[in-house]
C-alpha cells in the first residue's frame, strides 16, 4: 500500500484586538499526517506572514501556504523515512501469552 499524506491541522493565528493589523492572519500551524497499514507520522511548523501576506482569514491561499511549508521542509521524504522505521522496530505479538504460576 501506499502511503497517504494528509494536511491534518491547520490552524490560522491573528493579529490581537487593538493591534493595527487586527483580525488578519500573522501565522499558520501546518502540520501533515503521513499513513500507512498501521504505521502513521506526523510533523508540523509555523508559518509567519507578514505585510501584504497578512490577510483576513478568508482570503488565505491556504493550499499555496500548505503546500509550500511541506515542499520546503521535504516532509514526504522525512514522513515517509519515519514510516520506513517505524517498520523496523520491534512490535507487540497479536497472539495470546499465557502467563505461568508463579512458583
Amino acid at each position: 500500500m501506499a502511503i497517504e499524506y494528509t494536511f491534518s491541522r491547520v490552524e490560522p493565528h491573528v493579529v490581537c484586538d487593538g493591534k493595527p493589523d487586527e483580525g488578519k492572519v500573522c501565522s499558520v500551524v501546518v502540520g501533515m499526517s503521513a499513513t500507512e497499514d498501521n504505521h502513521s507520522a506526523y510533523i508540523d511548523t509555523t508559518v509567519q506572514l507578514t505585510g501584504a501576506a497578512m490577510v483576513v482569514p478568508e482570503s488565505l491561499d491556504l493550499s499555496a501556504i500548505c503546500n509550500d511549508a511541506a515542499d520546503d521542509g521535504d516532509w514526504k521524504v522525512n514522513l515517509a523515512a519515519q514510516i520506513e522505521s517505524q517498520k523496523d522496530q520491534p512490535h507487540a505479538w497479536s497472539g495470546v501469552a499465557t502467563a505461568p504460576s508463579v512458583i
